[in-house]
């Protein structure tokens, strides 16, 4: 029976052990989490400073800023020659009204019902089939030797 007693004491210590690691688990998950929040807030801070100081700066660039405003100034470029191609692709422009996108096709914006000017294609040097065109005739260096 002694045997039985000790068997269910180790158990239980056990138990107890295992019950109080799953809790420092648990808590030092718990502790991770806020220390990661934390650093969110500080990171989205150091973000908002960043831009604001971009933003008042963007005249007048001290020195120590002037490649990480080139970097801004030209990302800002690439980001909006992009979002030109897509709205080209989608065939979409923006409503000179509104700034809502809207169908190249449409006379009206879907927005705020403004009558749309759309500007016909350019034509460029259009050459017409039924005229042959001859190209400059060029000696080559064999020729001119020759000649």
């Amino acid at each position: 029976m002694d045997f039985f007693n000790k068997l269910a004491e180790t158990i239980t210590d056990t138990g107890k052990v295992v019950a109080q690691k799953a809790k420092d688990v648990a808590e030092v998950s718990r502790i991770t989490n806020q220390i990661s929040v934390e650093e969110s807030r500080i990171n989205a801070a150091y973000l908002s400073i960043g831009k604001r100081f971009y933003e008042e700066n963007a005249g007048e660039v001290m020195e120590a800023y002037i490649q990480d405003f080139s970097v801004i100034t030209e990302s800002k470029a690439k980001i909006q020659s992009l979002k030109e191609q897509l709205k080209h692709l989608k065939g979409v422009f923006k409503c000179p009204q509104c700034g809502a996108e809207v169908p190249a096709s449409s006379a009206f914006c879907s927005s705020c019902g403004a009558k749309l000017i759309v500007e016909e294609p350019k034509e460029e040097n259009v050459v017409d089939a039924e005229e042959p065109v001859e190209e400059p005739k060029t000696q080559t260096t064999e020729e001119h030797t020759e000649g």
